[in-house]
This record gives structure tokens, sequence and C-alpha cells, in this order.
């Protein structure tokens, strides 16, 4: 993970800690995630991503993830990701 720039760029490969690192430094630093690139080479890994939006989503309610907002998109739970798709 680097800040470049106001960016917070994360590496889909990122260890345990790097992302612990990031739930406890970084995040009450974050006012707002406006956009996610993903490879689109990775598969478990984009996975592991949409996981940890969801999980900011719940436990850093402060933090906008306003691409998350769609009416298709209605997050049920964290852990494995369980939505409720609509329409």
């Amino acid at each position: 993970m680097n800040l470049a720039d106001g960016v917070l760029i994360i590496d889909a490969k990122s260890s345990n800690d790097s992302l612990n690192t990031l739930a406890k430094d970084i995040l009450q630093n974050i006012s707002e995630i406006k956009e996610v690139v993903v490879d689109d080479t990775l598969g478990v890994e984009s996975s592991a991503l949409f996981s940890l939006l969801v999980s900011i989503r719940k436990t850093a309610p402060h933090v906008k993830i306003n691409f998350l907002d769609k009416p298709s998109i209605h997050v049920e739970g964290i852990g494995i990701v369980s939505l409720n798709i609509r329409g």
C-alpha cells in the first residue's frame, strides 16, 4: 500500500498485516473512497477487495463509498459477502 497525490493504492495481494494497518491507521484519516480500479486478470483477489469495501462500509461508516450506493446493490452482511441483488 502507498499513498501518492491523495490516492491510496492497495495491492490486491496485500498481506493481512497491511490490511490491519489500513483498518487501524489509515481509515481514521480517509473521508471518502471515490474509485476502485481492479486488474481484470484478478479473480479471488478482487472478491477479497469487495469484501474489504463492505467491511469498511460497516465498520467505518464515516468513510463515504458512493459507488456502493446503487439501487441494485444492498449489503446484507460481512465476512463472506452476502448480497441482495435487486434489478
